[in-house]
């Protein structure tokens, strides 16, 4: 819900509305200013998470092409993106990327 109070918008939860029937400018301004900054942080927190997410995610996924690689070698199979993506569990338009983009002991 939003409170318009002399051109200060302050968001709260309705919870709290009966709580604030008195509210004057300085304690909605001191308000909004606690929930944006707070709002900011879990942003930002989000964000470095899903980054290290995907940097843990590129490089499992490294770990099972090489396996896979390795394996293949060790077969005497060939080495091509669908085999690689048949072995790993990986995708065949991954294993394809991959394997063009980084140099893989092949």
């Amino acid at each position: 819900m939003r409170l318009k109070i002399k051109n200060s918008i302050l968001i709260i939860p309705d919870k709290l509305i009966s709580q604030l029937d008195n509210l004057d400018i300085e304690t909605a301004n001191a308000i909004n200013t606690l929930l944006s900054k707070g709002e900011r942080v879990t942003s930002e927190k989000k964000q470095n998470a899903a980054k290290e997410a995907l940097k843990v995610k590129i490089t499992k996924t490294k770990e099972k092409i090489q396996n896979a690689i390795n394996l293949l070698r060790l077969q005497g199979k060939p080495i091509n993106p669908y085999q690689v993506a048949k072995l790993s569990g990986v995708a065949y338009n991954t294993a394809r990327k991959y394997l063009k983009k980084e140099k893989f002991v092949v």
